[in-house]
């Protein structure tokens, strides 16, 4: 069938590679049609395998797609849209704040396409949707079917592997994903190690020492409401900041430390005092065993780490370029397609860079929804999801989303999204979902639901 196939395609007048894409798409759609008649009925199972691809499937694996191949689909978010349609209709939906933010990012988006720099929009455009909006979509509706509890713990066992992962990257000095090639431009962007002092920075699955810093970051606050045994999530969660540690990103370190403490003092119900405790003098301990290692590395780095700092203070000057709504005044594109803010080539900044590509009201919207989630945590009405958010704050300000990380933050949004939202009689509803699926199924590996989510290649 398949040769059969080839032939015909051959005979009708098409490229080599231009055959290979559109067998590699007939068998993506084949897999998918089939995957989504298995994960129809199984919703804790088609979260559970997005959390798998996010964590164990690299950035570089995925479909070109366009005429000329030139827009690119990761697995990470082809399985977020695959999921969220298996788990739709989503019972208990109701509009909020983040959904009118996403819908006017999306409006500006749009908007951006009759502008003088409607190819540059384009672009832009594409990746909000295909990082951004599938993973806040996913993480919407992934929230209303399948127990929150439950996806907390699934990501918890899931990025304690990933920690595993990590260490052994560092000590065995040995990647397995790097070693899965893929002949497009995303493995020679993000398939190779960074390095830093001359030590290599662990990077997992997630193609940059900084994307696997920050996911872990995220995960530290889910992990700590999952519903596991205190000695246990503290195991996890250690296990996370060690492996953080490994990445040598200052801004993974940060955002895993302002996870754990906003955890420590804010999420009541899920921490006891006695956890409080016991995590903070783990935490003190740790950091002191850590520290020389940290120093020394930093300390050999030299200009490095600073130099990368003054370079995200200069991205400052781009503000005065920003339109009220479309792509920058300072925005250019050169012979190769790269594309250009004033002299700047990549954008460690996601706020800058939302300014930049969606206008000053994108940017001053999504600083607003940070405030709010700023202010639900202060006043102790922030889920664990909305916490893991919050923290990420410093993140956004210096680096650019980027890999599996900005789909999994969106993820975590667009979960913060529906746990803030959760009425009552929604509640009920999510555990009768999960009291009905229990006996149904329960993927292997992981936690039965409890009753009751451009850059350049340098060292940054």
């Amino acid at each position: 069938m398949t040769v059969a196939f080839r032939a015909l395609l051959v005979s009708s007048s098409l490229s080599g590679p231009a055959v290979d894409r559109t067998l590699v798409s007939v068998a993506g759609l084949t897999v998918a049609v089939a995957a989504f008649l298995v994960l129809r009925r199984m919703p804790r199972t088609a979260v559970g395998v997005w959390i798998g691809v996010l964590c164990f499937v690299p950035i570089w694996i995925g479909l070109g797609i366009g005429f000329n191949g030139n827009y690119y689909l990761p697995a990470v978010t082809g399985m977020a849209l695959l999921a969220t349609v298996a788990l739709l209709p989503a019972h208990g939906y109701r509009f909020g704040m983040m959904d009118g933010l996403v819908a006017l990012l999306i409006v500006f988006a749009i908007a951006s396409l009759l502008t003088e720099n409607a190819g540059i929009a384009l672009g832009f455009a594409f990746s909000l949707g295909t990082y951004f909006v599938a993973g806040y979509v996913f993480g919407r509706v992934a929230g209303l079917r399948v127990d929150p509890a439950w996806i907390y713990g699934a990501v918890a066992i899931a990025f304690s592997i990933v920690s595993v992962l990590a260490i052994i990257e560092f000590f065995g000095g040995w990647n397995p994903f790097v070693t899965i090639k893929a002949g497009n431009s995303m493995y020679a962007i993000w398939g190779t190690i960074q390095e830093r002092g001359g030590v290599a920075r662990a990077e997992g699955a997630f193609g940059h020492s900084i994307a696997l810093g920050s996911s872990l970051a995220i995960a530290i606050p889910l992990t700590l409401a999952a519903r596991f045994p205190l000695l246990l999530r503290a195991a996890m969660v250690l296990l996370m900041l060690f492996a953080t540690v490994l990445t040598f990103s200052r801004i993974g370190m940060i955002g895993a430390l302002l996870g754990l403490f906003l955890s420590i003092l804010f999420m009541r119900d899920a921490i006891s005092r006695r956890a409080r405790i016991v995590l903070t003098s783990a935490i003190v301990v740790v950091s002191l065993l850590v520290f020389p290692l940290v120093t020394t590395v930093f300390d050999d780095a030299g200009s490095e780490a600073s130099g990368s700092a003054d370079y995200r203070g200069d991205l400052l000057s781009l503000i005065g370029s920003m339109n009220v709504v479309g792509v920058a005044d300072s925005a250019r594109k050169d012979s190769t397609g790269q594309v250009y803010f004033g002299d700047f080539r990549s954008i460690d900044s996601q706020l800058i860079l939302t300014g930049l590509s969606s206008g000053v009201i994108a940017l001053l919207l999504v600083v607003a929804a940070l405030v709010a989630g700023i202010v639900l945590v202060i006043s102790r009405r922030a889920t664990p999801a909305t916490i893991a958010v919050v923290a990420q704050i410093p993140a956004l300000a210096t680096v650019a989303l980027i890999t599996q990380y900005s789909v999994f933050l969106w993820v975590a949004i667009g979960l913060a999204a529906t746990t803030q939202h959760f009425r009552p009689s929604v509640a009920a509803g999510t555990l009768l979902v999960s009291q009905h699926h229990r006996r149904q199924e329960v993927p292997a590996g992981l936690p039965a639901a409890v009753p009751v989510p451009s850059r350049e290649r340098s060292a940054r």
